[in-house]
């Protein structure tokens, strides 16, 4: 035999004494554990030792939750009486409960045969929860007094002796309410990058937000928006995105407060007899919110649509107080360059016509028949496109006989043939135009705008 094969030989029979010791080892400390396990050495204190996964019914003061299934927990009394059918548990906190009132593990043993339980509060107790489970198995444990130092409560548990304290957050867990339990409702489950339509409806207003459609008006063509606002104005707006993102990221910050009543007699003691509606759909789901007086603080009553719970909210002010001009995309008619052949200004204090000839780096441009440069016309141009509306149009024009008379401002499209743009300037008074646009009056544009206009015009440069 060579010294090499000697050599694995040694190396084998190492590596058996050393798996021989590993499952020595293991069985002696499984048969250790196993030996104080039914010794209950390995169990701590606690009182009850029910299997929390059998439990089927828990009945604290004024509420008693049943299994009602294999896996969901239902609310089957409150205060007495049937509950009402809009009543939904949050499952996830009544594993927690289940845990914890199975079994209670107790800080001290205060007294294991006490004489007089007056002494802990325990001859009235505070608090009487019973739990039992599908085998038959039951444990009822009595609340008493806090303790002197207000830290723990004495417990005991009903047919036994022994009185014991366990921690303030056990006896939380123990003594739990409908609003420990209850399902709140989430408001940040949707996605809101896929937005599909935003409806906000007050006894003053309607906002409608949809997306903006393929095929759309010239006016609408080069905003650079995805979203259009079809009320409450008649004529659709852009949505100015800056500002719908601001908006959609107040919902970060909405947040349900608890239930103040799940059968109301009365709507209009809340506000909700007329609410405002809040309607928010995505690709993933929607949410119907109605929304109904302000409770203080910044906080609302609220009820989701279809079901009578009234409920309170907080972060939804900002939403509902929305103003629709805040939203919408301020330009009055925005046109890519590409797209125009000519512009005619008329009715101002001269005629003023943009002719474009030419394509990309071959334009040129010319204002009245002269050829101009590129950069003063371009920025003549922004002025003309760049027309942005300053407020809503609040009624007739005042004295618009004295403040001069109309201007149009018309573009020739090479889209299609004879396609034409424009939009017309009513005098409103001394500081604005009405905007006047596909047959509607709906906004006012500052005279300042108009001016500028012909004051670039009057500071071009001409190549010839």
């Amino acid at each position: 035999m060579t010294r090499k094969t000697i050599t694995i030989f040694i190396a084998l029979a190492a590596v058996a004494v050393l798996i021989g010791g590993y499952f020595g080892l293991t069985y002696w400390l499984y048969q250790r554990a196993e030996a104080r396990r039914t010794q209950g050495w390995e169990s701590p204190p606690g009182l009850g030792n029910l299997d929390s996964s059998k439990l089927v019914r828990i009945e604290v003061p004024g509420i008693v939750v049943e299994k009602v299934n294999m896996f969901d927990w239902g609310v089957t009394s409150l205060n007495g009486i049937a509950p009402h059918s809009s009543i939904e548990i949050d499952q996830s906190q009544m594993w927690n409960i289940t845990y914890s009132v199975a079994k209670i593990f107790y800080e001290r043993v205060i007294d294991e045969n006490p004489a007089d339980i007056s002494m802990y509060g325990l001859n009235y107790p505070s608090a009487r929860v019973a739990v039992s489970d599908s085998d038959g198995n039951s444990a009822v444990y009595l609340i008493g007094d806090m303790n002197p130092s207000k830290t723990s409560y004495y417990i005991m548990e009903e047919g036994k002796p022994g009185v014991y304290t366990v921690s303030n957050y056990t006896v939380s867990n123990l003594v739990f309410d409908l609003e420990r339990i209850r399902s709140k409702i989430e408001f940040d489950v949707l996605d809101l990058h896929s937005l599909t339509r935003m409806y906000v409806q007050s006894p003053s207003v309607t906002i409608d937000i949809l997306p903006k459609p393929e095929i759309r008006p010239h006016y609408l063509g080069s905003m650079f928006t995805s979203y259009m606002l079809v009320s409450p104005y008649r004529l659709p707006q852009g949505v100015d995105s800056e500002a719908l993102g601001n908006l959609l990221e107040q919902f970060n910050y909405l947040q349900m407060l608890g239930y103040i009543d799940d059968d109301p007699v009365s709507l209009s003691d809340y506000g909700l007899d007329n609410p405002t509606r809040l309607i928010l759909e995505t690709d993933e789901g929607s949410f119907n919110l109605l929304v109904g007086k302000a409770i203080g603080g910044g906080d609302f009553y609220a009820q989701k649509e279809g079901t009578p719970s009234v409920f309170s909210v907080a972060g939804v002010e900002h939403i509902i107080d929305i103003k629709p001009f805040t939203l919408i995309d301020k330009f009055a008619l925005i046109l890519n360059i590409d797209t125009i052949e000519h512009i005619s200004i008329t009715g101002g204090p001269r005629y003023l016509r943009a002719d474009l000839e030419g394509k990309d780096d071959d334009v040129r441009f010319f204002l009245n028949g002269r050829r101009t440069d590129t950069k003063t016309f371009r920025t003549w141009y922004q002025s003309v496109i760049g027309l942005l509306k300053d407020a809503e149009y609040p009624g007739p024009a005042r004295n618009p006989d004295s403040s001069g008379g109309e201007i149009t401002i018309e573009y020739r499209l090479n889209t299609s043939p004879g396609e034409r743009a424009s939009i017309t300037l009513v005098p409103y008074d001394r500081n604005f135009y009405a905007l006047l646009q596909e047959g509607t009056m709906e906004f006012l544009i500052s005279r300042n705008q108009i001016r500028r206009i012909f004051d670039l015009a009057d500071t071009m440069v001409y190549d010839d």
